[in-house]
C-alpha cells in the first residue's frame, strides 16, 4: 500500500460556508483548483461535467466535498484535509511531465486564502508516523490546526526546510517519508 498526497489547513467554515465553497468549486471561482483539474481531465474523462458534491460522514462527524478528478476536502469543525490520489513519492519529487507539486501548492494556497489561513501543513495520507494527525480530524479529537503543529514538533521534530527533504533514500529500490512541511501563506505568494 502505497501513500497518497494530503495539506492539512486550518478553517472556520460553517456548513453555509462549504455549501458556498461547493458553489464557487462548480462555478470555477477557485482559478488554480481548476487549472489543476484542467490539467488532470484529460486523464479522468468519465469526470468531463462531474460537478463537486457534499456528502456527510456520520460516523467520523466531518464533511466532505469530493471534485473531479480525485480532488475531496474533508472537513471536520476545526480543520481541512485537502487530498488527491498524486503519490506522495511524486508530491515529493515532482519528476512527471505534469507539475503536481506546483498543482498541489497553488490549490492549497488558494485555500488557504479561501480560509484565511495562515499555513499549511503537508504529510502522506498513511504509513508515515506524521500521518498519525488525521486522528485529530475525527469528531472524538476535534483538535485545531495549531494542536496538529504542535503534536507534529513534539512527536516528529521539526518540518524540513524543503518539500524534498522529507525523501529519504535508502538503498536502490527503497525509499522512506521523514518528516512533513508546513507552507506559510505569505512564502507560498512569493514563490508560486
Amino acid at each position: 500500500m502505497g501513500m497518497d498526497f494530503c495539506a492539512y489547513l486550518g478553517h472556520s467554515l460553517d456548513l453555509s460556508g462549504i455549501k458556498n465553497l461547493c458553489n464557487d468549486l462548480n462555478n470555477n471561482a477557485l482559478k488554480f483548483t481548476a487549472s489543476f483539474i484542467g490539467d488532470l481531465i484529460e486523464f479522468n474523462p468519465n469526470d468531463v461535467g462531474k460537478e463537486w458534491r457534499i456528502q456527510y460522514d456520520s460516523i467520523g462527524g466531518t464533511t466532505e466535498l469530493s471534485g473531479p478528478c480525485g480532488l475531496q476536502f474533508t472537513f471536520s469543525e476545526k480543520v481541512c484535509v485537502v487530498s488527491h490520489y498524486t503519490r506522495w513519492l511524486t508530491f515529493l519529487l515532482n519528476d512527471l511531465e505534469i507539475d503536481f507539486q506546483t498543482h498541489l501548492r497553488k490549490v492549497s494556497y488558494e485555500i488557504m486564502s479561501y480560509f484565511n489561513s495562515v499555513f499549511v501543513i503537508y504529510v502522506p495520507d498513511s504509513g508515515a508516523k506524521e500521518s498519525g494527525i488525521m486522528d485529530f480530524i475525527w469528531d472524538d479529537e476535534n483538535k485545531d490546526i495549531y494542536y496538529i503543529k504542535d503534536w507534529l514538533v513534539r512527536k516528529c521534530g521539526e518540518p524540513k526546510k524543503q518539500i524534498r527533504d522529507i525523501y529519504k533514500d535508502v538503498d536502490d529500490t527503497t525509499w522512506e517519508s521523514e518528516g512533513y512541511y508546513i507552507d506559510y501563506i505569505n512564502d507560498v505568494k512569493h514563490n508560486l
